[in-house]
């Protein structure tokens, strides 16, 4: 009972600064998850430190680096979803990865190509799915966050549903292998929540963002969500099983750290943003 009190009360306050930081401006929204951005780079680096086969001086540059890559890879696909600059530009996108060969060629590591993959990886694992978030704030031509807010509360929903039916109800394991703990019943019981609040975000965001959205829309929404978001818990339980860790961080009690936390939207971002994109006008 406990553990249940501590991550609610880390989650109401998560949540205050989360909705804040969307609802309030889009350059709130900008700071935000550019900051998350930082915050996701340093803890994966920080799994991955023992992994690298540099010196403790490239390592830290490594880390250096990527954050700088992120946060500009970030600032781009955000100008590009504000129109701010043309869409070509999100080619640019592919010179990071490959400018990692590039360094690795001056560091005389052992085994060059392996640290190749490990820092590609913070690229494509975070900054690229994570930058996704501005093309669902722009997704109406215009700062509007009733897309992705919703997103977000449909994986938040999805997590804390899925937590309690598992926690109370679960017998039948989903992916006993890669997480233990998650059953089937948690599964449904998280989708059977993220469409409760689709429902809930259909009646109310009208009135507060002035875009209506239909009921089918949001449930498809929530299901996607579900859907991803569980690979997404999936697969960072099948990155901290291979490292044999239990959380990538503790700086949010009772969720573990920040990948802890947006294990599911790294997967639910991007895949909702296709599905905007080539249904939804």
């Amino acid at each position: 009972m406990n553990d249940i009190v501590t991550r609610a009360v880390t989650g109401f306050f998560f949540l205050i600064v989360m909705i804040g930081g969307v609802v309030l401006h889009e350059y709130s929204y900008l700071i935000l998850f550019s900051l998350l951005v930082v915050l996701c780079i340093s803890e994966y680096h920080a799994i991955i430190h023992d992994l690298l086969t540099s010196t403790e001086k490239w390592k830290t540059t490594y880390k250096i680096i990527n954050t700088v890559f992120s946060v500009i890879i970030f600032g781009i696909v955000f100008l590009v979803a504000k129109q701010s600059i043309p869409l070509i530009s999100l080619s640019l996108l592919c010179g990071f990865p490959l400018t990692w060969l590039v360094i690795e060629m001056y560091t005389k590591s052992e085994r060059p190509f392996y640290n190749v993959c490990l820092n590609s990886m913070a690229i494509f694992y975070l900054a690229i799915p994570l930058s996704s978030a501005s093309l669902l704030a722009f997704h109406a031509g215009e700062y509007s966050w009733h897309y992705l807010l919703a997103i977000m509360i449909f994986a938040w929903s999805n997590d804390s549903f899925a937590y309690l039916f598992g926690r109370f109800f679960g017998k039948h394991k989903l992916f006993e292998r890669i997480s233990p703990k998650k059953t089937w019943e948690g599964f449904f019981g998280g989708m059977l929540g993220a469409a409760g609040f689709a429902y809930i975000i259909w009646l109310l965001f009208p009135r507060w963002t002035g875009h209506s959205v239909t009921l089918t829309t949001y449930i498809i929404l929530a299901v996607i969500t579900t859907i991803t978001s569980t690979y997404g818990d999936l697969a960072e339980s099948m990155i901290k099983r291979n490292l044999q860790i239990k959380d990538t961080g503790n700086v949010l009690p009772g969720h573990g750290g920040f990948l802890d936390r947006f294990d599911g939207l790294i997967f639910s971002l991007p895949a909702c943003t296709l599905y905007l994109t080539f249904f939804i006008k």
